[in-house]
């Protein structure tokens, strides 16, 4: 089978193994994200994990994503992108099947980080393959094949997670994640050489470039760090905390004042301090956000708020996430003939409206199929919308240089990853802070004096007596109410949650509106 140059786009033989290998790197990052993010409870609880251990070992992965990613244009100007993807997959499927047989927390944690050496930079790897195909309409084939892996992988995360669930075993989910590491690496053996893109001499590699990597890495830990253990123990030691982010934020200025000054650093920021980039950087950052915090907030929603087994929620998840798909089959035909990208914001921040007022407005005995799916497929519309547009137009003025454009990708998914941690984090400490205030009100409310709280626990008492023992009814009724006061107040601070999501959504229509009404106005 031919093979693609180090400079140019494979032939006729080749081609479609070309457009299979782009769809598939983002495919498995979206995929590995959506069994993780969903097997958080059934991970902690098999390996006695506690949540703050827990988000250590998602921060891990984190901090070495961001390593690879930074390192990704150099590792393929020295080794080429056939070796490059080859090891890559070979670290992500090692690194997912020592997640599926590990027995321990250290064991699970180790697995992590083979994957995220692995399959850290394929969003970045993927997008810059695209710009490998001459501009023609094979490149927008190129970023339908792209966005279509992304879509898929978004809804192929927590419907491969539940079913492995419904199996009872999380680990097939893991295990599972071979498969797509393996067609990567016959994909990248198919269809891709050893050649390495041309390294001019004005880039040669200073001693300083370890030196580099350690800085952003140990500033990106010490900076995600503070922001996990912020959704833990900020209303204790917030000194602690804010001190953290603002040693973490000094290092990562420190790293990036360096690119911005040395034509060798590790990413030239110069090249990228474009208005058009920055913008994009800037609503990427808000993208980012709300999906990491959407990725945390909805499982809560589903499963303890509206009492769903795990199993179920991640059906309900995936076919939300269907509404992605359909949105870039959409938005695929319409890009070509209506380039401009405001409707397609309007139409995002729009879905991602609706789906915070439909959820901050549901019931506890809301019907999931009539009043959550709705929402989820909203959400599912929003993030491909968004992402997709946004992706579109933040690169025009960076890709007639490929180093260039790898870089700027590599900062792009870089801030993806801070962009997900912070959400979960914000996500996290609003449940606690939230989930608090409701559950001190309700309990507050339910006095002796309470006519209905008296009713309630005799009720309770009387089942436990004719059900169980009736010498420990009392005390089981006691406890059984107090489950429900605390399912009631996490449905409550879900639903503040939301309406937060709501108005952040409001706010970001009405900047696209504006933005627009000017736009409009200075080419009148």
């Amino acid at each position: 089978m031919a093979t693609l140059p180090t400079s140019g786009f494979p032939g006729s033989g080749a081609r479609l193994g070309f457009y299979v290998l782009i769809a598939s790197l983002p495919f498995s990052d979206f995929l590995q994200t959506g069994i993780v993010a969903f097997n958080a409870a059934p991970v902690m609880g098999d390996l006695g994990a506690s949540p703050e251990e827990y988000s250590i070992i998602a921060t891990l992965y984190a901090v070495v994503a961001i390593g690879v990613i930074a390192g990704h244009r150099e590792l393929v100007e020295r080794l080429g992108w056939r070796r490059v993807l080859l090891g890559s997959s070979a670290l992500f499927g090692l690194g997912s099947l020592l997640c599926a047989a590990s027995g321990t927390l250290g064991a699970f944690a180790l697995g992590r980080v083979l994957m995220a050496l692995g399959c850290g930079s394929f969003m970045t790897a993927g997008r810059v393959l695209v710009n490998h195909i001459p501009p023609s309409p094979r490149r927008f084939t190129g970023i339908k094949f792209f966005a279509a892996g992304l879509a898929w992988g978004a809804v192929a995360g927590p419907v491969l997670a539940s079913t492995a669930l419904a199996a009872r075993t999380w680990r097939a989910g893991f295990a599972a994640l071979v498969l797509p590491a393996l067609l990567v690496a016959l994909l990248a053996a198919l269809v891709l050489d050893d050649g390495r893109p041309v390294r001019l001499a004005s880039t040669a590699r200073t001693p300083g470039l370890p030196i580099a990597l350690l800085s952003l890495m140990g500033g990106s830990f010490v900076l995600l760090h503070a922001l996990a253990q912020s959704g833990f123990d900020h209303f204790d030691h917030p000194a602690a905390l804010w001190g953290g982010l603002a040693m973490g934020a000094a290092v990562l200025g420190l790293f990036v004042a360096s690119g911005s000054r040395a034509a060798t650093a590790l990413i030239g920021f110069r090249p990228l301090t474009q208005w058009r980039y920055l913008v994009g950087l800037g609503v990427f950052t808000v993208c980012y956000l709300v999906l990491g915090a959407n990725n945390l907030m909805l499982p809560v929603l589903l499963q303890r708020a509206l009492g769903l087994p795990l199993e179920i929620a991640g059906r309900y998840l995936g076919m939300g996430a269907l509404a992605g798909v359909a949105s870039w089959i959409v938005l695929s035909r319409l890009l070509p003939r209506h380039p401009a990208p405001a409707r397609y914001y309007l139409a995002g921040f729009g879905a991602l409206a609706a789906c915070g007022w439909q959820l901050s407005h549901l019931s506890e005995g809301a019907n999931p199929f009539e009043s959550a799916l709705p929402a989820l497929m909203c959400n599912g519309a929003f993030i491909i919308l968004a992402l997709a547009t946004t992706a579109m137009q933040t690169f025009q003025t960076v890709q007639q240089d490929e180093r260039v454009f790898s870089h700027a990708n590599q900062v792009k998914n870089m801030l993806a990853q801070f962009g997900v941690a912070a959400g979960m984090a914000l996500a996290t400490l609003c449940m606690q802070w939230r989930s608090s205030v409701r559950f001190t009100h309700l309990s507050e409310s339910l006095s002796p004096s309470n006519t209905a709280f008296q009713e309630m626990l005799d009720r309770l008492t009387r089942h436990f007596a004719a059900t169980a023992d009736p010498v420990a009814a009392p005390r089981m009724a006691l406890a059984q109410l107090a489950q429900m006061v605390s399912q009631e107040a996490t449905l409550m601070a879900v639903l503040d949650y939301f309406s937060v999501i709501t108005v952040l959504a409001l706010a970001c229509l009405t900047l696209v509106a504006v933005a627009t009404t000017w736009q409009w106005k200075s080419h009148a």
